[in-house]
């Protein structure tokens, strides 16, 4: 559905699709504004997590900054399905989790919610070179993001494959919005199931958009 969505962006491709497809399509798309529209009525900012699996990292950050709303979301449903569960557990009402791509929900949050926090805790590193297209880190994302991070908005990055986080600062360092940080406070709030399966062996990084020029 994800990829659906993604192409139903593109009138052309739109055009090729089953007329159901891509009611269904439009159909999701709509009830997930909705729910957008819904949860972040009465914010202005948000921390985010793409990619936020069983919801370990998120739960535990929402416990201990009670003063941000956090949205995480996964295209797993099983996974998001978890995450509820330790959610509703912890009785955490600023934390929230979504079944949905990346860039599904950058092109349907509302450009009056601003992104403080995003992170990307140990995305798939799609190793092959044919499938590096299938990667979330790519520059119409970041391009993307940036238009919807705050001024002082931060960007953090954790993959056990180095390769991964070498693509990720070339396209950040090419990026006319985002410049890579070399010094920076990392905070270990707990150790997600991704990390556990590699022995906590892992590259970060965090970024930062760059000062508008005047």
């Amino acid at each position: 559905m994800t990829k659906l969505f993604i192409n139903s962006t593109n009138p052309e491709l739109a055009a090729r699709m089953k007329p159901q497809v891509y009611e269904e399509i439009l159909k999701r798309r709509e009830a997930l504004k909705e729910v957008l529209e819904e949860k972040l009525s009465k914010v202005d900012q948000i921390t985010l997590e793409i990619g936020c699996g069983h919801g370990h990292f998120l739960t535990a950050y929402g416990q201990s900054h009670c003063d941000e709303l956090c949205v995480g979301i996964d295209v797993n449903k099983g996974r998001i399905y978890k995450a509820l569960r330790k959610a509703d557990r912890a009785n955490l009402d600023n934390v929230l989790f979504l079944d949905c791509d990346g860039l599904e929900f950058l092109s349907l949050l509302s450009s009056k919610v601003g992104i403080s926090k995003t992170w990307i805790l140990f995305p798939d590193p799609w190793p092959k070179k044919r499938h590096f297209k299938n990667r979330i880190v790519q520059a119409p994302f970041l391009q993307k993001l940036a238009t919807l991070t705050i001024p002082t908005g931060r960007l953090h990055l954790r993959s056990d494959y180095e390769p991964y986080l070498d693509w990720s600062k070339e396209l950040l360092n090419e990026s006319p919005r985002w410049q890579c940080l070399e010094n920076y406070d990392w905070p270990e709030i707990t150790t997600t199931v991704f990390q556990e399966l590699t022995n906590n062996q892992h590259y970060s990084l965090v970024a930062e958009l760059k000062p508008r020029e005047e």
